[in-house]
């Protein structure tokens, strides 16, 4: 003979419950897992964790257009060419780092990416693609996997006509 009880239907809800409210608790938790971030004086990019860790990410003194997404799940910064085109005063970006997940991982696009936002509150990111005075290209990605989503030539398109996310108000 078994002593063992076996736990009635309100008590088994009852324990239930306390599971989904501990997983819905514990996503909220870990929603946002990024503080902040910031570029230190040498041009190098550190995050703060939601718990208080500070962490540098990098090391070669060449980033500059640090964005934290409104989630707070993903840093993306401008890395600096280590040439400057003719014409220019100062050297351009032709690299988009991006930290997620901790990892980093970079979408190219030359000659130069010249701006780049966060969409749909993070999830995506968007850069615009060209030559310093000329129609270039915009490029929507996924944040997660960096997979372009969608693409356009600004010459091709009036701007009345380009799609919600091209004009970066997220």
């Amino acid at each position: 003979m078994s002593t063992r009880k076996t736990l009635g239907p309100q008590r088994r809800l009852i324990i239930a419950t306390c599971f989904l409210t501990y997983g819905a608790a514990t996503a909220t938790v870990n929603a946002g897992t990024l503080r902040n971030a910031y570029l230190d004086k040498n041009q190098n990019v550190h995050i703060v964790t939601s718990h208080g860790h500070h962490v540098q990410l990098t090391t070669k003194r060449n980033a500059t257009s640090l964005e934290i997404a409104p989630n707070n799940e993903t840093v993306a910064w401008l890395v600096i060419n280590n040439w400057i085109a003719e014409g220019d005063v100062e050297p351009g970006s032709e690299e988009l780092a991006i930290y997620h997940n901790k990892k980093i991982a970079t979408i190219k696009c030359r000659p130069f990416i010249r701006d780049y936002w966060f969409w749909k509150n993070g999830s995506q990111i968007a850069i615009d693609c060209g030559g310093r005075h000329f129609a270039g290209t915009e490029i929507l990605y996924d944040t997660k996997t960096l997979r372009e989503i969608s693409s356009f030539y600004q010459g091709d398109v009036p701007l009345e006509k380009r799609p919600d996310w091209s004009n970066g108000d997220n």
